[in-house]
């Protein structure tokens, strides 16, 4: 019996398999994960050093040129981009696409911690961070008014910020 004869002789068998068929497609449709961001992961993570009260010339002669010199021996590394600032160092390390980036952290750790000793004594510890644009905001919002900034702090503080904080999606 070919396909065409049996929705010949049994129609009510053709409907019915349709029926399933629309209601499975429906059913995996409504159970579909989507995301408007999707989750990304880029081979990338930092260095902040505070080294308090130094000028950034200061900041970046004895302590970002260091962290610099020893991270940059570690392996798969696409680039580094170094800021300094007044009283901190940000060192970001880039790395090749598909490196374990976990396995690399430990290991800058490592190097970070073998050249501690030769910081200055003010700096504090060196973070290694790992950056994750997923976790990053999607939109800051900034506040202006005809008020002096206590009444618009307060303001703020007591009306806009809990307003904003009830809705849902909100962090």
């Amino acid at each position: 019996m070919s396909l065409t004869e049996i929705a010949i002789k049994r129609p009510s068998l053709i409907v019915v398999i349709f029926a399933v068929l629309t209601f499975l497609g429906y059913f995996s449709y409504t159970m579909l994960g989507y995301e408007l961001l999707p989750k990304m992961d880029f081979p990338v993570f930092n260095v902040m050093t505070f080294y308090p009260g130094a000028s950034p010339s200061e900041v970046e002669n004895s302590v970002t040129k260091k962290i610099e010199d020893a991270v940059a021996s570690l392996e798969n590394i696409e680039g580094i981009r170094s800021y300094s600032q007044e009283s901190v160092s940000l060192v970001f390390v880039q790395l090749k696409p598909g490196t374990p980036t976990d396995k690399i952290m430990a290991d800058a750790q490592r190097k970070v911690n073998a050249i501690v000793a030769m910081l200055p004594k003010d700096v504090k510890s060196p973070s290694l961070n790992k950056v994750n644009f997923s976790e990053m905001p999607i939109m800051r919002i900034g506040i202006t008014a005809k008020l002096s900034p206590t009444e618009l702090y307060d303001v703020v503080k007591q009306r806009v910020q809990p307003a904003l904080s009830k809705l849902s999606g909100v962090g």
